[in-house]
């Protein structure tokens, strides 16, 4: 079985992060550069699926408009589910990025990266629970059914680090400061004997 992971295209919060004050990270629409990559990224997954795949998205609507790009060019019985285990990991209801008081700063140098746990939200532990979760009760059960050829997980940069983390035992003090893969970009995930590899195979190239 193949599994993809897809990153969205570009969003609101990508080019201004102020739009997160006022406006819930959920509601965050594709740019007008984020449709064009991920109708890229459609072009290019269109040849590598088959009737006998599966497209999984999170709820939020940037991921929901780079999963319909691509389920559109797919054939008519692929069925499309959303599953917020792969949401986007939470910063809070709403996240001020210019309000950060001393006393959070303090707590965030504290705990460290993978541990500080957002207010009303989550910490990056969270996001790896999720991905565990997601892997024992989601794929696990695409495998042992034997349906599919092809897995589609449309999701975002946090959620990816963090189910790759899972899959491939990277230990938790070298999560600092991670580089999110581009968006729209597509990483391929094998497995071999037991043990996961990855390969990132596509990241849309739009002039």
């Amino acid at each position: 079985m193949n599994l993809y992971v897809i990153r969205h295209g570009e969003s609101e919060h990508n080019i201004d992060r102020t739009v997160m004050a006022h406006t819930h990270d959920s509601q965050h629409s594709l740019t007008d550069l984020g449709f064009h990559q991920v109708r890229k990224t459609a072009e290019f997954m269109k040849s590598l699926l088959n009737e006998k795949t599966v497209v999984y998205s999170s709820p939020y609507l940037r991921t929901i408009q780079t999963a319909q790009a691509v389920h559109t060019l797919l054939p008519e019985q692929v069925p499309f589910f959303e599953n917020p285990l792969i949401r986007e990991w939470e910063l809070g209801n709403l996240y001020d990025f210019s309000n950060r008081p001393p006393e959070k700063k303090k707590e965030f140098k504290a705990a460290g990266q993978f541990y500080f746990r957002y207010e009303n939200g989550e910490s990056l532990a969270d996001v790896y629970l999720r991905a565990t979760m997601f892997m024992h009760t989601v794929i696990e059960r695409v495998k042992r059914q034997q349906r599919y050829e092809n897995v589609v997980i449309v999701t975002h940069a946090a959620f990816i680090q963090m189910l790759l983390t899972f899959l491939m035992n990277w230990p938790i003090d070298e999560l600092t400061g991670f580089k999110p893969v581009e968006n729209a970009s597509v990483i391929k995930i094998n497995e071999t004997n037991g043990d996961y590899e990855y390969e990132k195979i596509f990241v849309p190239s739009v002039s």
